[in-house]
């Protein structure tokens, strides 16, 4: 599938975009008030950029589009939480509309001092997917479904396939052998808002190719397959290098991105011509391919 990347600051690239014109906006933007080799972002200077960069998600997505916001929360000091994250997951959904709320749990995030042993907290692991657009945005349940459980296929094994209304203690009612016959039917069980994805990959993730806070490659992949179609167009503001951009690839999607850091620009670029050629730029030394932009 075809690719493009732009180096330079999003939002004036976003404003070149025609309206309408992009199916989904998949990104994992910088979090406020952490030093990275890019610089250092306020929590005011936060706002004020991501205000302009989803009043321009809104008006480049198509009808039935929707952007995912890929978000961690961080501390002010150890035990005392900023709240950033919180103002945007707010005001976005006054002010757009937040589909539903959607979590990604890294279930390999290492130990951090907020839990060691004098302090006493647990370990951050847990990251938000702010996920917004018309409340029926196009997404396709059947393509992210999840492995059912043993309990399920033991269940179906073993015959306990009725529709009888069971009732639990909690007051909640279902009819747990008919979720067991649908789940088998569908090839499988519906998703759960919250993504246990470890962040581990040492071939895919943008850390195997020098960015210091990058998404897995597991996690942008569930959200191109749930939320758009083959042959439609992904955009990534924030592209960091590219590991959205190599999904949409291998998913038979049309990418664009944008990537204000020159070093991270010119590893997405080569990281796309890899993955265009059907190579993997993991096995292949980096500067090695030619240097492609298109603006």
């Amino acid at each position: 599938m075809s690719w493009s990347m732009h180096n330079g600051d999003c939002v004036t690239w976003m404003q070149s975009l025609a309206s309408e014109s992009v199916d989904a906006i998949i990104t994992d933007p910088p979090y406020p008030e952490i030093d990275r080799d890019y610089g250092r972002i306020g929590e005011n200077e936060w706002h004020d950029l991501m205000k302009n960069v989803v009043n321009e998600s809104r008006r480049i997505l198509k009808p039935n589009g929707s952007a995912v916001f890929i978000l961690q929360p961080n501390s002010e000091m150890v035990g005392r939480m900023r709240p950033w994250l919180w103002e945007f997951m707010a005001w976005t959904s006054r002010e757009w509309n937040m589909v539903q709320d959607v979590w990604w749990w890294n279930t390999a995030a290492a130990p951090t001092v907020h839990s060691n042993r004098k302090i006493g907290l647990m370990r951050p692991s847990l990251k938000a997917c702010v996920w917004l657009g018309s409340p029926d945005c196009f997404r396709n349940q059947n393509a992210v479904l999840w492995t059912e459980s043993l309990a399920n296929a033991k269940a179906r094994v073993e015959g306990r396939t009725g529709i009888d209304l069971e009732r639990r203690p909690s007051g909640q009612s279902m009819r747990a052998g008919r979720c067991v016959g649908v789940s088998a039917e569908r090839g499988g069980v519906t998703p759960f808002n919250v993504l246990p994805i470890a962040n581990t990959s040492s071939k895919d993730s943008g850390g195997s190719h020098g960015h210091g806070a990058a998404t897995p490659y597991s996690l942008l992949a569930w959200w191109i397959n749930y939320i758009t179609q083959k042959g439609q167009f992904v955009c990534d503001p924030f592209a960091g290098t590219a590991t959205t951009g190599a999904a949409s690839i291998r998913l038979g999607r049309t990418f664009m991105g944008c990537e204000i850091y020159g070093v991270h620009y010119k590893t997405a670029c080569e990281r796309l011509v890899a993955e265009s050629s059907g190579t993997n730029l993991s096995s292949v030394r980096f500067g090695q391919l030619g240097l492609l932009k298109e603006d």
